[in-house]
């Protein structure tokens, strides 16, 4: 389907452009005239929206996570937290600034769904804390952490060696989850 096309093809050009790509620049890429693609999407934020939704979508899988037997609890809140888009990685996650100053709107569905999408999450931690598997925490502090964290991967980004954001997200989560400190420094004491 061409639409199918498309959509990808702008994921590609997100990736490695950000999301100032031109209508015309994509329609190049595509190999059609500008015309056919305003076809299609009339406005370039019509073609975002869609392309932040599948984003979003995928960051739904966490839900099948949440259900899988196959997991233990702290599996599932590793898996969740590192969990990003495959096709998508919010464009190399560089970009988020240039989304939020030059596309509000889309920043505002992406980013109230990162703050919001916590739900399954919170039941995780609640269940370990109810099992003593992790110790009670202010969940909100945690939350402005994470997200505040993933935000600032893009920074980070520019000055690490060539770290992959998978690789990244997961050195970021293991430091929220397990801490800096050794395991019996506690003990030593």
């Amino acid at each position: 389907m061409l639409k199918d096309r498309i959509l990808k093809v702008s994921i590609s050009q997100a990736e490695r452009k950000g999301f100032r790509f031109t209508m015309g620049e994509l329609a190049k890429q595509l190999g059609m005239s500008t015309k056919t693609l305003y076809g299609y999407y009339p406005l370039k934020v019509e073609l975002l929206n869609e392309m932040i939704n599948l984003a979003i979508d995928e960051l739904k899988m966490k839900e099948e996570i949440l259900h899988d037997s196959a997991l233990n609890l702290l599996e599932k809140l590793q898996k969740c937290l590192v969990l990003i888009p495959t096709d998508f990685q919010f464009a190399q996650l560089q970009y988020l600034e240039e989304l939020q100053r030059y596309y509000p709107k889309q920043w505002e569905t992406l980013d109230q769904f990162i703050h919001e999408q916590w739900t399954g999450i919170f039941s995780l931690i609640d269940e370990g804390i109810a099992a003593n598997q992790i110790r009670p925490f202010n969940k909100e502090i945690f939350i402005e952490v994470y997200v505040g964290g993933l935000y600032r991967l893009e920074h980070a980004s520019k000055n690490r060696n060539m770290i992959s954001l998978q690789d990244t997200m997961q050195e970021m989560v293991n430091i929220l989850m397990l801490g800096i400190l050794k395991e019996n420094v506690h003990e030593e004491k």
